[in-house]
């Protein structure tokens, strides 16, 4: 165990050194480029590269190469307790890393190829400082949100990185522990929060019936993720969790329906809600095959009935989009009430039945 220790300490003593040269590499670029672009014209193109730049990026380059070298080829007992041999004879860990080797391969080469057509793009000629179009404002400029890409990427990347961690470095039970006791008691707490936002915000432009449904189907959503925590702390033998990627995918799914109801104004919204509670239903069939559940006695105690009523309410969802126009929303307002009350009531008839 102390030597594992050691092993870990160095690793994050190497990877901290990467990252101040990270650091370094990234402030000497910008502090070389602050005061020429300060004298530059409005419009006019980005200045390449030079030459020292592609050098410091190299030199951290290959840092993290003879990093990843000295590691593999240390021959001892790694963080987690295994060799690269052991490691080697894996057939998973190797698919992983070939993978990721591939990946990082096409990244430098993409990014290597969008630096040169950068280079060698030919100059915009700017327009005299005394034109119309050249001059200064008179209001300051509004902030600019971030775009809507890196923000789904970003936390679609800390959902891979937790399945990563679950399946390579931690132990069943301790993968239990992280995701209840962590990992669903946050995604409640920022669903709470996500639904007080919703009562305290302005509406906007959307309808009183498009507004309920939006309530019907979130507030369903938010209670069905509260029975997803409690049925994973129900599991009798937290030694035996396998289910890790299955949990994280159903709270990714969650809060991508959730945001789009909430946040959006398309028209399929609703549609993709209903999707959310037809994939649901599979989910746990999965779930509980992976943790060999046994079936509940009455068939109205399964998943079969929720998945036959979301996919029936899904088919009439996609008509209610093809047949109206948008604008009213009072019959579909009254079809998703009508839902939200046949399944409480096929939640309440599941309780009775697996009592």
């Amino acid at each position: 165990m102390e030597q594992r220790a050691t092993i870990f300490v160095e690793a994050m003593v190497v990877v901290a050194i990467i990252g101040v040269l990270a650091f370094l590499i990234a402030w000497l670029v910008r502090s070389a480029q602050t005061p020429q672009a300060a004298g530059t014209v409005a419009g006019a193109p980005a200045q390449s590269p030079r030459w020292y730049e592609f050098t410091l990026a190299l030199l951290l380059l290959a840092a993290i190469a003879a990093f990843a070298i000295w590691l593999i080829s240390s021959g001892r007992q790694w963080a987690w307790g295994e060799t690269f041999e052991d490691w080697r004879s894996d057939t998973r860990a190797i698919i992983f890393a070939a993978v990721m080797v591939a990946l990082g391969v096409i990244g430098l080469i993409v990014s290597f190829a969008y630096t040169l057509a950068q280079s060698t793009r030919t100059a915009v000629a700017p327009r005299p400082v005394g034109s119309a179009v050249e001059k200064a404002p008179t209001t300051a400029p509004a902030a600019a949100a971030t775009p809507a890409a890196p923000r789904i990427l970003g936390l679609i990347g800390l959902a891979v990185a937790i399945v990563l961690l679950c399946w390579i470095g931690l132990a069943p039970a301790d993968q239990y522990g992280l995701i209840a006791q962590l990992i669903y008691p946050a995604s409640l707490g920022v669903a709470l929060v996500l639904v007080f936002d919703k009562a305290t915000r302005a509406w906007g432009e959307k309808s009183a019936a498009e507004a309920t449904r939006e309530w019907l189907l979130c507030d369903l959503l938010m209670f069905l993720l509260l029975l997803a925590f409690l049925n994973l702390r129900s599991l009798a033998k937290p030694e035996a969790y396998a289910s890790s990627f299955w949990d994280i995918l159903n709270l990714v799914l969650f809060f991508a329906a959730f945001w789009v109801i909430d946040r959006t104004a398309s028209r399929s919204r609703f549609l993709i809600g209903y999707g959310y509670l037809v994939i649901l239903p599979l989910l746990l069939l999965i779930w509980t095959t992976m943790q060999g559940v046994a079936a509940p006695a009455s068939w109205w105690g399964t998943m079969w009935p929720f998945l036959i009523l979301a996919v029936v309410f899904f088919v009439l969802e996609v008509v209610t989009l093809v047949s109206s126009t948008g604008e009213r929303q009072v019959l579909p307002a009254l079809k998703d009430a009508v839902f939200v009350v046949l399944y409480v009531v096929l939640l309440i008839v599941a309780m009775r039945s697996s009592a």
